[in-house]
C-alpha cells in the first residue's frame, strides 16, 4: 500500500488479495507510515486494540454487575495468558475482537438505556462498531452478534426500542459493505473468491486443511478454555470448591442454570461465551485465535466469581504484578530464542548473503513477507508449474529468470526444504542449487546455471 497508493485494494507480490477486506492493513500502513518501516510501526495497531479492549472489557464488567468489578475484569482479561500472547501478534483477531467488544459495550449501554432516544443513539454507535468490525474480517462477526441476537428474543421485553432497526442496519451496510462494493465492481470474479473463503469454505467445507475432524475442537479448543485464562483460571478451582461444599454437582449446575435463566446478566455472559465458542467449533476450518472473542466474557465472570468479597488490596496488587512480570519475562525469553515463524532471526542466519542481491526468490510458498520486511529486498514468486495457470506470476517469468541465470547472474532463492518438488523443478530446468544456509525448514539457495 505504501509503495503502490493502493488503499482500496490490497495487494501481495503487487497483485489483488481480496481474501480478507482491508481495514488491518489500513491500520498498520499508516502506522508505518508514521512510524516508520519497523516493527514498532508494525504492532502499534495490535497494541492499541488490546488496549482498548482491556479498557472496554472492565467498561462491560461494571455495566453489568456494578463498578467495583469493571478494574478486576480489565486486569483479568489483561494478564490472561491467551488474549496477552494474541495481543504480541500482527494479527487481524485482535483489533476484530476490539470492535466485537466494542459493539457489545454499544448494545449493553443501548440495552441499559433510560430513554427511547438514548437506545437508538447507542445501537446506531453499535452498528458502527460491528461495520468496522465486518471491514476488519468480514463475516467473523456474526458469531459474537448471533449471541445478542439470542438475548434479544429471551429478553425483548426489557429492551425500550428494537436493536437492529431501519437505521442500524443502514448504518452497519455502508460501514461494513462499501469497501466490498467497489471491489465488486472493479473485480466482479472477487465476490465468488470472498463468499467460498470467508463464508463457505470456512464453515461447511474442508477448504483449508485446518483441523476439520469432527474431534479438532477437543484439541484446538478446549485446552485454550480451560488454560488460556491462566494464571486466573486457577482461581476457578476454589469457585468450584465453594459452590459444591454444602452441595452436590447436580444441585451446583441447577443453581447456575437458574440463575442464568433468571438474571439477565448472566444470561447475557453466558450466549456471549457460548454461542461463539458453539459456531466455531462447529465450522470446519479451526485455529486457536478463532476463539479469542470468547475471553472477554470470561474474564468478567471470571472477575464476578471471584471477587464477591473485598480482595485483599496489597497481596492482590503483588499477584496482578508478579503476573505481569512473568509475562514480560517470556515475552523476552521468545526475543531471543528463534522460533521457525521468526522472520526476524530468519533475516540474521540469511542476511550475510542476501545483502549484496537485489531480490529474493521463492517458488510458489513460503510467502516470505516477513523475510521482505527485515531485509528491504523484494521478493519475487515464480509458479510451480511450468504448464499450467498458477496463482502465482505468470510462466514467462521463469524464461526471463532462466534468460537471466544463464547469463552468468546467479539467483538467491528461498525455499523450503521439506517440499523436494521445489528443488526437483530447479534441476529440471538445468539449474544448479547450492546451499548456503538453513534456517529450520527452510533453505537460503544459490541457483546458477550448470553451463555457467
Amino acid at each position: 500500500m505504501l509503495i503502490t497508493g493502493s488503499w482500496l485494494i490490497p495487494l501481495r507480490d503487487f497483485k489483488p488479495h481480496l481474501t480478507k477486506p482491508p481495514l488491518t492493513y489500513w491500520a498498520i500502513g499508516v502506522s508505518l507510515n508514521t512510524f516508520g518501516i519497523n516493527e514498532w510501526g508494525a504492532r502499534i495497531p495490535n497494541a492499541v486494540a488490546f488496549s482498548v479492549t482491556v479498557l472496554l472489557v472492565g467498561l462491560i464488567g461494571a455495566g453489568l454487575f456494578g463498578e467495583r468489578y469493571g478494574p478486576w475484569a480489565s486486569v483479568i482479561y489483561l494478564t490472561s495468558i491467551v488474549p496477552f500472547a494474541a495481543s504480541n501478534i500482527v494479527t487481524t483477531d485482535t483489533i476484530l475482537v476490539m470492535w466485537e467488544v466494542a459493539a457489545i459495550w454499544a448494545f449493553l449501554k443501548g440495552y441499559q438505556a433510560e430513554t427511547k432516544a438514548r437506545a437508538r443513539m447507542w445501537f446506531a454507535i453499535m452498528s458502527l462498531f460491528w461495520g468496522l468490525g465486518f471491514l476488519t474480517k468480514g463475516p467473523a462477526i456474526f458469531p459474537v452478534a448471533a449471541a445478542l441476537g439470542l438475548f434479544w428474543i429471551f429478553k425483548r421485553r426489557l429492551f425500550r426500542v428494537f436493536p437492529a432497526g431501519f437505521a442500524v442496519i443502514f448504518i452497519f451496510l455502508v460501514t461494513g459493505l462499501s469497501w466490498y462494493v467497489i471491489v465488486w465492481k472493479q473485480y466482479p470474479w472477487a465476490m465468488d473468491l470472498i463468499i467460498k473463503e470467508q463464508v463457505t469454505g470456512r464453515l461447511f467445507y474442508d477448504m483449508f486443511h485446518r483441523n476439520s475432524a469432527w474431534y479438532a475442537p477437543f484439541y484446538i479448543y478446549l485446552p485454550m478454555v480451560l488454560f488460556g485464562c491462566l494464571p486466573w483460571a486457577f482461581g476457578w478451582i476454589g469457585i468450584v470448591r465453594r459452590h459444591l461444599e454444602h452441595r452436590t454437582l447436580r444441585d451446583a449446575l441447577n443453581q447456575a442454570k437458574i440463575a442464568i435463566s433468571r438474571d439477565p446478566e448472566w444470561l447475557f455472559i453466558f450466549l456471549w461465551w457460548a454461542v461463539p465458542l458453539l459456531i466455531f467449533c462447529v465450522a470446519k476450518s479451526r485455529l486457536p485465535l478463532y476463539i479469542l472473542p470468547v475471553f472477554p466474557p470470561m474474564a468478567i465472570a471470571t472477575a464476578r466469581l471471584l471477587f464477591k468479597e473485598e480482595p485483599p488490596g496489597f497481596v492482590f496488587t503483588k499477584k496482578v504484578l508478579v503476573t505481569l512480570v512473568f509475562f514480560l519475562t517470556l515475552k523476552g525469553i521468545a526475543a531471543v530464542i528463534p522460533a521457525p515463524q521468526d522472520a526476524r532471526a530468519m533475516y540474521r542466519a540469511f542476511s550475510s548473503h542476501i545483502n549484496d542481491s537485489n531480490e529474493i526468490d521463492a517458488i510458489g510458498g513460503p510467502f516470505l513477507d516477513g523475510l521482505a520486511f527485515y531485509s528491504g529486498k523484494p521478493v519475487e514468486y515464480l509458479p510451480t508449474n511450468l504448464s499450467g495457470p498458477s496463482s502465482h506470476p505468470t510462466d514467462s517469468q521463469w524464461d526471463e529468470e532462466i534468460r537471466e541465470i544463464k547469463e552468468g547472474k546467479s539467483e538467491i532463492f528461498v525455499l523450503d526444504v521439506k517440499k523436494k518438488s521445489r528443488l526437483e523443478l530447479i534441476k529440471h530446468l538445468g539449474l544448479e542449487a547450492k546451499l548456503l544456509k538453513r534456517f529450520h525448514r527452510y533453505g537460503l539457495f544459490k541457483v546458477y546455471s550448470k553451463e555457467g
